[in-house]
């Protein structure tokens, strides 16, 4: 392979066939950018891999590496030498000397600057013209340009040192994506902070062994650096928070070290180098070490701090808190049991009171205490007093189900962060937050960053729960804390007898004495992979029970699982209902451009359907049930009232809300079937009869149970392994074994705000 270096004098091709890349020629120049050979140049053949993702232009300098081929050609009665070049690499260089007059004169990027104004910049500054456009310093331009001309100027040089930067980027090894994320984060400083510490990436790059090899490979990194084994450990810090945990001890650093750079051995000997490690990431900002010696990476402790500094200044708001007088209060409160033909008990007053007497407070209470009724009542207080109300939850279904109970806006937070600024909070505000149980720190902080200190924050649901999918705990953190003001609810409203009975025991870690009658309102059946519950069944699967009890009563049941895949999973639980119960049905088709035929979307005419993504402009939101109720004969082109097409309608589904909506193509990736969901999915809604699939994986824990039994308004019916069930109840909550410094935070911020630190 040869190296030449080129200046572009045309380019033939940008785009070639819509893969990327360029066709261009380009004359042999030395390194000042004298031509070497007039009657010679080159076409190179350049792929967008090669290109690095770089834009080519005329006037450019390229150093391309390749195996070049050539053709004698005349061109009017001139004998040329054609070279032609397909690129295994290419480096774009800055010109030398006077040719930056060149560049900028025939370079599209340097917009507006023509031959005539690239030389008076030339003559004018010489070669502190580079330093002058390093700098951006639109001042010094502007002596001989226009100001706006002088800002083109810089925005395209800025532009072409980029392009260098992620041209390096690209040879070191790095994809066009992750390599624009670091370049967006560093600038020209690019090569040299990369130089300095290549696992920097790790905060851009996908894996630890990604980064690793570059580093290893392309920078020359020796197994034991320094800088190696503080990106472990920082790699380690993303490993612990991947699973939740927000602050970590030096055991559990240890042990996840090891998965990261392997057991020490004789020729591995990282944990000698641990402290020296630790001390480095301190000093570079990765993470704080607590008294305590447990390490708190530093996205994780800038948003428990948030969160803690937010709680802390409502709580500290004592004399602006109260809200009515105690007489005021408890006259509405009558006049709330009165209009509802209700009684509120001394726990729902309490709760009440607690709430409108405090800026930030908790309502706590498992399935059927009333929090609902203890919302209604204290909006009346809200409403009394002028405080605007904002409901919301985490999940849309959730969201949906808050609105349906209080007759109330609501929202996921999502779509709050998205759409209200910091200054939509002129009046008096209270932010509601229900099913806070499945909130996570990132949550949690993005939405005290947005409130303002005077707008009063409401946490209401069940500790007892499921945890937050993403990491940190919240709700189940605060409830820990006597400074924090709790509402706890326990008397059971919504349901009673055997569910509540059992799910107190489950709650509390024992398990329950529940009948194998299936009559019963709550039951489990047994069943193992070695034993069918029944004899004249005795091959039967889990799957295969669990649809015979659903076929009892498929109208009214929903299937609840602990997870996607498994013998007890969603998956395979909604294919084999659907083969029962439709398969015979008509089958929902698209048509396919790309095989020109219709392709069957993997749904029958009366399958229930689960919306997995919040869909605003169809009013859905993740979790949203409903049932395939008609398919079109051929696709029907729906339009808004004002007439705008909205696409085409290829089958309609009733929804759990009483709305009859069409299905469009976009929307097929975001339903699937919905005969069987995930507890995480139904937390905060309620189902006449429940069916719950269990067998001893990792996910089934005491708080999955509870939920999912707790969805039942009449009806739960357990089957599968019980023994695993048994084990699950009476172990600590994974919960418990998640790791997290908010309490501790929020200690220290009250302390901060009280001076008493």
């Amino acid at each position: 392979m040869s190296e030449q270096t080129l200046r572009v004098s045309t380019i033939r091709s940008q785009n070639p066939q819509g893969k990327g890349g360029c066709i261009f020629t380009g004359a042999p120049i030395d390194g000042q950018g004298n031509v070497l050979d007039a009657r010679a140049y080159y076409v190179v053949r350049a792929s967008n891999r090669v290109l690095g993702g770089t834009s080519v232009q005329v006037g450019q300098w390229w150093r391309v590496g390749g195996d070049p081929t050539h053709n004698a050609i005349i061109v009017n009665g001139y004998h040329l030498t054609e070279w032609q070049i397909t690129a295994s690499e290419a480096e774009l260089l800055l010109p030398s000397g006077e040719h930056i007059i060149t560049l900028m004169a025939e370079s599209a990027e340097f917009q507006g600057i023509g031959l005539v104004k690239a030389r008076k910049l030339w003559e004018t500054f010489g070669s502190d013209l580079y330093d002058i456009l390093d700098r951006g310093d639109v001042v010094s331009l502007a002596k001989i340009l226009t100001e706006d001309s002088a800002r083109q100027v810089v925005s395209a040089w800025t532009l072409y040192g980029n392009t260098r930067a992620l041209q390096w980027l690209h040879a070191k090894g790095l994809d066009q994506t992750t390599g624009r994320k670091v370049l967006a984060f560093f600038g020209a400083e690019t090569p040299e902070k990369i130089e300095a510490d290549p696992y920097r990436l790790l905060s851009f790059c996908a894996t630890w062994r990604q980064v690793d090899s570059l580093a290893r490979h392309h920078f020359g990194i020796e197994e034991h650096d320094a800088r190696r084994v503080q990106g472990a450990i920082e790699e380690s810090c993303y490993r612990l928070f991947g699973d939740g945990h927000t602050v970590a001890t030096r055991s559990m650093l240890v042990e996840r070290l090891a998965t990261v750079l392997g057991e020490q051995n004789s020729t591995s000997t990282w944990r000698d180098r641990m402290s020296d490690a630790l001390s480095r990431g301190l000093t570079n900002g990765s993470y704080v070490i607590e008294a305590d010696g447990c390490l708190r990476p530093l996205g994780p402790f800038v948003m428990e701090t948030e969160v803690a500094r937010a709680i802390a200044d409502r709580l500290h708001q004592t004399n602006a808190s109260q809200l009515l007088s105690d007489g005021e209060v408890h006259t509405l409160l009558s006049a709330y049991e009165v209009s509802e033909g209700i009684s509120l008990n001394d726990e729902q007053r309490s709760g009440i009171l607690t709430a409108a007497a405090n800026a930030f407070a908790l309502i706590t209470g498992g399935a059927g205490v009333g929090k609902t009724t203890v919302l209604k009542a204290l909006y009346e207080i809200y409403d009394r007093a002028g405080v605007h109300i904002y409901q919301m939850a985490l999940a849309g279904r959730a969201a949906k189900r808050m609105q349906e109970a209080t007759a109330r806006p609501a929202s996921t937070i999502a779509s709050f962060l998205r759409t209200t600024q910091a200054d939509s909070f002129a009046t008096p505000s209270v932010v509601v937050v229900d099913e806070a149980s499945m909130v996570d720190i990132i949550s949690m902080s993005r939405l005290c960053g947005l409130l303002p200190n005077h707008v009063r924050m409401l946490l209401v649901g069940d500790p007892n729960q499921l945890m937050p999918v993403g990491p940190g705990l919240v709700l189940h953190a605060l409830t820990e804390m006597p400074r924090i003001p709790n509402a706890k609810l326990k008397v059971v409203k919504r349901y009673g007898g055997a569910i509540a009975a059992a799910a107190h025991a489950i709650h509390g870690g024992a398990w329950p004495d529940l009948p194998d009658i299936e009559s019963a309102p709550i039951a489990f059946i047994p069943w193992t992979a070695s034993s069918g519950r029944h004899a004249s069944e005795p091959d039967g699967t889990l799957a295969d029970e669990v649809l015979r009890l659903y076929l009892q009563s498929p109208t009214n049941t929903q299937i609840l699982s602990s997870r996607r895949n498994g013998i007890d999973g969603t998956n395979g639980l909604n294919a084999l209902c659907q083969l029962r119960l439709t398969a015979n049905s008509r089958p929902l088709r698209l048509w396919s451009s790309e095989y020109a035929m219709y392709v069957h979307t993997g749904f029958h005419l009366g399958d229930p359907l689960l919306c997995t993504r919040n869909l605003w402009e169809w009013g859905l939101q993740n979790g949203s049930l409903g049932k395939l109720a008609q398919i079109e004969d051929e696709p029907r082109l729906i339009r808004d009232d004002d007439g705008t097409e909205k696409g085409y309608a290829l089958a309609w589904v009733e929804w759990d809300d009483g709305e009859r909506r069409p299905i469009f193509e976009g929307m097929l990736d975001d339903l699937e079937l919905g005969y069987a969901i995930t507890v995480h999915k139904a937390q905060g809604s309620q189902w006449e009869r429940i069916l719950i699939p269990i067998t001893g994986n990792r996910l089934l824990d005491r708080t999955l149970i509870y939920t999912a039994v707790t969805r039942a308004q009449w009806q739960v019916i357990l089957v599968g392994d019980e023994a695993a069930a048994r084990r699950a109840v009476e172990a600590v909550p994974r919960a418990r074994h998640r790791r997290v410094a908010l309490g501790a935070t929020v200690a220290d911020q009250l302390a901060i705000a009280e001076g008493t630190t």
